[in-house]
């Protein structure tokens, strides 16, 4: 007995670390959204104000360097920018969840018979009406419809619903295919085993969201939101970006770190002002550093899913695909991967050269604009859908 109260069931411990997990990453996510915008903010203001300065002093500057000035002044707002952009965006986009589905499937008729029946109720009243001005007409148009139906739930798998009404004047002719009832195939779609919403492919539950997530990538805390098909595009630029930024941050602050703390007192090269927070620069250049190797690990590995058409979830269940493939003496091949080049454009949503001045083109990578995936979640691009002359990604 004393070992059992000293020693709490594992399992019941595990489920109720399980339960804390989501609310702790939120929380501590809402504290790294925070965080990072305070380091965009300083690493900006440290380019701007200290590191600019100390390099391009006013005083020494001709009219080359009153151009690098302007050059560095300028580029350090862009990436900012861009940073600034795809960060808020890869946080209040919403990655794409299964809700809609649910609610979608919840209104689809239950049945075709479902659709058949409504569609005999309207051919009946309009029956009656004809009826009533010619009985043998009515009559006539009662055994056909009759015999429609018949035939028509022999092959109703095969065929498309249809009835005709007729008023005398003209015959009506309405089909209904199963096919159209449900364009989504939400009713074959597998049901997730922890929300019950229809799963799609490349959908994953997210245990810290505790909702499913279209094409999810991975649960980022540092944007508080998963990486799924609506938002994955702006994680992609943001963390191109980043890296780029901070790249560009410590290796215009490294001269200037190395003579502070490396060169003695009279062989200074830089002239530091007074009131200059060093430790600050210090903290910021630490920071810079280590966040361009990170996020440039990070944001490769990133870049080369997107180029294989894989997620981070789907190169673990490939790569075991894979392997089964070839100890069974066959080959895996990955059915989104259209080419490195197309999944990029894919990826980007980007169009064709003729469409490049409409703003589609590779170019406008590099301006803050807004622009939605490709698909809806639901269906993805695949080898077997390619047309020989290429996929207008619209």
């Amino acid at each position: 007995m004393a070992g059992k109260m000293m020693f709490p069931d594992m399992r019941n411990l595990c489920r109720m670390l399980d339960m804390m997990q989501g609310p702790l990453i939120r929380g501590m996510g809402n504290v790294l959204v925070i965080v990072t915008l305070a380091l965009i903010s300083g690493i900006c203001i440290e380019l701007l104000l200290f590191t600019g300065p100390i390099l391009l002093p006013a005083e020494n500057r001709g009219p080359i360097g009153t151009v690098v000035a302007i050059v560095h002044v300028a580029f350090t707002l862009w990436i900012v920018l861009l940073i600034t952009f795809n960060f808020y965006h890869s946080v209040v986009t919403v990655p794409g969840y299964t809700d809609k589905l649910r609610v979608e499937l919840d209104l689809l008729p239950r049945s075709v018979e479902e659709c058949r029946h409504d569609e005999d109720d309207e051919s009946d009243v309009d029956s009656k009406h004809a009826g009533g001005s010619d009985d043998g007409r009515g009559e006539s148009g009662n055994n056909q419809q009759m015999q429609d139906h018949t035939e028509g739930a022999m092959e109703m798998d095969q065929m498309p619903l249809m009835s005709t009404r007729s008023n005398g004047d003209a015959t009506l002719v309405s089909i209904i295919d199963p096919r159209m009832m449900d364009p989504k195939g939400l009713r074959e779609m597998p049901r997730c085993r922890h929300c019950s919403n229809p799963k799609p492919e490349r959908t994953h539950h997210c245990k810290i969201c505790n909702r499913c997530v279209m094409k999810m990538d991975h649960h980022c805390p540092w944007i508080n939101n998963c990486v799924g098909h609506f938002n994955h595009r702006y994680f992609t630029l943001f963390t191109s970006f980043a890296c780029i930024g901070t790249s560009y941050f410590s290796i215009l602050s490294a001269p200037i770190f190395y003579d502070l703390f490396f060169v003695p007192m009279g062989e200074k090269k830089y002239k530091i002002p007074a009131d200059a927070r060093i430790d600050t620069f210090l903290l910021l250049f630490l920071l810079s550093t280590a966040l361009a190797i990170m996020i440039g690990l990070i944001g490769g590995l990133n870049l080369y899913y997107v180029c294989t058409a894989q997620t981070q979830i789907e190169v673990l269940d490939n790569r075991w695909l894979r392997n089964m493939a070839r100890l069974n003496g066959g080959t895996f091949v990955n059915e989104f991967d259209v080419g490195t080049w197309r999944n990029l454009r894919i990826h980007f949503n980007i169009g064709h050269k003729e469409q490049a001045k409409f703003g589609r083109g590779w170019l406008s990578l590099l301006l803050p604009l807004r622009r939605p995936p490709v698909g809806d979640g639901v269906e993805y691009t695949k080898v077997s859908s390619l047309s020989s002359r290429d996929v207008d990604f619209a």
